[in-house]
């Protein structure tokens, strides 16, 4: 009894920070299972897949947040969240932190949905949000933030950026909108002792949600103008066995583009196989 109650304390002790890092670790471990019992656990664990996500798959916003390629990309996001997730919890509280971090991951997810076509997974979004939010820190009082930070963490947002413009395979979008979509939120939310309903975060409010909003959309209407949407949607779900929905989507496909050779293709395939 004494042991469990120890263990309830040190629960209770844990930072979100530790929380989510624990998270993430933990979606690690379970991706590399499933990759050895059945492959592709990425994609199945919900990885930012543009054409699933127009499909309707909305969640893969959110879950990709949860999801590293490799070890390295685990450990250099989570020191990263280690670091500057400790002190933006601690100067927005628990909830304003959490809304900052979901939100401006949410966002870099959007914006890469918008603008990137590959596969996307990884907390760089997120992570670019709580730089975002250390942004907002500096513009409340530079002098303050100097002293007590220098410059360290505006070069390492600098360094970031340019290591991404030049290194393939960032998610430059992802890192850009997470860091514009912490900013915003950070400034809609205000410190931990502030309150969030006030004149003057109204503005930065509406930001918040149209920095959110726009891109899933402006993506959506982007996937959803091209055919090969319903072809790799209808193609994706048959290879899962998910034959009903592959159907659905492969019909509503056709209604749309009833010319379309790969749409055509695979509906004969489906018949020849499924008749």
């Amino acid at each position: 009894m004494a042991n469990l109650n120890y263990y309830k304390q040190r629960i209770k002790q844990l930072t979100l920070t530790q929380i989510l890092i624990g998270l993430n670790v933990f979606m690690f471990l379970l991706t590399q299972i499933l990759d050895v019992t059945m492959g592709g656990a990425l994609i199945k664990l919900g990885a930012k897949v543009n054409a699933l996500i127009g499909l309707g798959e909305f969640w893969r916003l959110l879950t990709a947040m949860f999801l590293h390629a490799d070890f390295m990309h685990l450990i250099f996001n989570m020191m990263a969240l280690y670091i500057l997730g400790r002190d933006i919890e601690r100067f927005f509280g628990k909830g304003k932190f959490l809304a900052i971090y979901f939100i401006s991951g949410l966002v870099g997810s959007g914006a890469s949905y918008w603008l990137i076509e590959n596969v996307s997974v990884g907390a760089s979004g997120a992570i670019f949000g709580l730089m975002g939010a250390n942004l907002f820190l500096y513009k409340l009082n530079p002098l303050v933030y100097k002293r007590i930070y220098g410059s360290d963490l505006l070069i390492l947002i600098g360094v970031n950026l340019v290591l991404g413009l030049i290194r393939p395979n960032i998610d430059m979008a992802g890192h850009i909108g997470g860091l514009i979509g912490g900013f915003a939120t950070a400034s809609a939310v205000g410190l931990s002792y502030e309150k969030i309903w006030m004149p003057k975060r109204v503005l930065y409010q509406g930001l918040t949600l149209l920095v959110l909003i726009v891109p899933i959309a402006l993506g959506t209407l982007k996937i959803q103008s091209d055919s090969n949407l319903f072809a790799s949607g209808a193609y994706y779900y048959y290879t899962e066995g998910k034959y009903e929905k592959a159907t659905k989507v492969l019909e509503k496909g056709l209604q749309k583009h009833p010319t379309d050779t790969n749409l055509i293709y695979l509906d004969e395939l489906f018949n020849s196989v499924n008749p």
